[in-house]
């Protein structure tokens, strides 16, 4: 049995934050129901920049599926109607406009849990649902900058930022952990919640330890671009002969290690060496040091050779080495997607990514499958007690 069996998610997101959130809900075991605007759909559908068909990028399908597609216009009075309905019925409503919209529409917090009260209602914005700041846009690169996090990605050439959307994703996952904690809230007093889950908020909860050094000396953390949180050389990446590696001795006896491994046992006497507060203050050194080092290895060879001795270190790769790594299928990561074809019969798969919680966590029975835009509507109408006629009315309508 799934964890969320038998609760029903209307997901009214698009991008990646909403629906990083509700996908984790449905691998969870939830039922989750996608509306979309007729036509167009979630915006996202049509990153094929990356990759994928028309209307089924994939950077879309790896976010939402094993989904449900409603197509739904909010703005017509019948669609606003049938989206009450659903939320009337539901257990969880997942959103990630701008503040506010949800309430023009007619499908603010307060109206429907003033006809559910058991609602769990989670809003996913760049700033907030309150705040100063609560009208401004937001994309992950945004939320980077203005947290501070590219400014502590810096190097010599200015603030960077990280390349992929992270922020994005764990306000998706801070969401998720909200909604779980209401649910638990809910079995023990019938009541929903209101959730607020702002990406700037997230960024910083990603960033709290730099915060609380912030508060302590005043001071912004400096960028350190590649070097490890601990500012030593002997944590930070380095080009080899071929490739490049990752090393990461913060501590004495791993850094001991890392010169016996490398050869040169005595390295750790040297007063400039010997100490962390040493190293710090050596630092120019030790890196000069270590960089003319690493160039006689080749990055492989010394990831093995490094692992033998205790010292944390892994050769850089793509993400295709670890996805397809023998490690990464025994943990229970990867998990099977169908993706839509260009035409009947040539559906094909897709690997997306699970919910991270280790080989023993339950996997859903059934293959998810990547929605196309508005392929569940006629049966989710008719799960409302519609029959045909009414349903090709709204079509007719353009209101699905």
């Amino acid at each position: 049995m799934m964890p969320l069996e038998g609760i029903r998610v209307l997901d009214f997101t698009h991008a990646i934050a909403g629906p990083t959130a509700t996908q984790m809900l449905a691998q969870l075991g939830a039922v989750v129901t996608k509306v979309e605007p007729p036509g167009t759909g979630d915006t996202f559908r049509h990153y094929t920049e990356h990759a994928g068909l028309p209307g089924l990028s994939i950077p879309f399908a790896a976010v939402n599926a094993g989904k449900r597609s409603l197509t739904l216009d909010l703005k017509a009075p019948e669609g606003l109607a049938i989206a009450r309905d659903l939320a009337g019925k539901a257990d969880i409503l997942v959103e990630n406009f701008r503040p506010g919209v949800m309430a023009r529409l007619g499908l603010g917090c307060e109206s429907l849990r003033a006809c559910n009260p058991g609602l769990i209602y989670l809003s996913l914005s760049g700033f907030g649902q309150e705040g100063p700041l609560r009208d401004r846009g937001a994309y992950d690169h945004i939320a980077q900058a203005t947290s501070g996090m590219a400014m502590m990605n810096a190097t010599p050439e200015g603030p960077l930022k990280i390349g992929i959307p992270v922020v994005d994703s764990f306000t998706g996952y801070l969401g998720v952990i909200g909604v779980l904690a209401a649910l638990r809230r809910r079995d023990l007093t019938g009541q929903g919640e209101r959730l607020d889950v702002a990406m700037i908020d997230a960024a910083l909860k990603i960033m709290g330890s730099a915060a609380s050094v912030w508060s302590y000396t005043g001071e912004a953390p400096k960028g350190t671009g590649n070097r490890g949180f601990r500012l030593v050389a002997t944590a930070e990446y380095y080009a080899c002969r071929t490739g490049w590696i990752a090393l990461g001795a913060n501590h004495q006896h791993q850094i001991a290690a890392l010169f016996t491994a490398l050869g040169h046992p005595t390295l750790i006497e040297d007063e400039r060496f010997a100490t962390h507060a040493a190293r710090v203050t050596h630092y120019a050194d030790l890196k000069g040091w270590l960089t003319a080092q690493m160039l006689l290895h080749d990055a492989q060879a010394l990831d093995a050779t490094l692992a033998a001795a205790g010292v944390p270190a892994a050769a850089i790769g793509k993400i295709g080495d670890i996805l397809s790594h023998p490690h990464t299928a025994q943990r229970g990561l990867l998990h099977s997607a169908t993706l839509p074809g260009s035409g009947p019969g040539q559906d094909q798969p897709l690997t997306i990514l699970g919910p991270g919680f280790g080989p023993g966590f339950p996997r859903p029975e059934k293959t998810a499958a990547v929605p196309v835009l508005g392929a569940d509507t006629d049966a989710i109408l008719a799960e409302l007690g519609m029959d045909e006629t009414a349903i090709a009315a709204l079509r007719n309508a353009k209101v699905i």
